[in-house]
């Protein structure tokens, strides 16, 4: 085939079609908590980003254990970041309702149902019952999973 004819048959395709057709939906990881193979911090996929567990004493507030880390420089490398959780992010629920919820950076994020608390590892005995008005006064964020 000539020059000629490759480049008449040839398709242009607009950048923002490009972009779509290679995006991934990062959200199919919310859930998995990662390292890199190097070490390094721990993140929490949550709403298709990584977001930054801070210390020790955060991921003790809201995970069963530390099994089930994923090692994966795939996922370190590109997952888009998030916001890092709060240092002291907890889980809580109200002493009015049964809805249990992620607080961290100044919103609530509700965990609709137990597959999802399940699918996040996260630990139930460590849920924070506080008074109803306060978790209503907390800005709902986006919910998990």
């Amino acid at each position: 085939m000539s020059t000629q004819t490759l480049e008449k048959e040839r398709v242009i395709a607009p950048e923002n079609q490009v972009k779509e057709s290679l995006a991934v939906d990062w959200r199919k990881y919310d859930g998995e908590r990662v390292i890199a193979s190097t070490g390094g911090p721990i993140y929490l996929v949550l709403n298709g980003e990584l977001q930054w567990i801070p210390n020790p004493e955060t991921y003790n507030n809201l995970f069963a254990s530390w099994n089930g880390v994923v090692v994966s420089d795939y996922l370190v490398d590109n997952v888009p970041r998030g916001p890092a959780l709060t240092s002291g992010a907890v889980l809580a629920k109200g002493n009015g309702a049964p809805q249990e919820y992620l607080v961290s950076n100044g919103t609530k994020q509700w965990i609709p149902d137990p597959a999802t608390f399940k699918k996040f590892a996260f630990n139930a005995s460590k849920v924070v019952t506080v008074p109803q008005i306060i978790i209503d006064y907390v800005p709902s964020g986006r919910n998990i999973g």
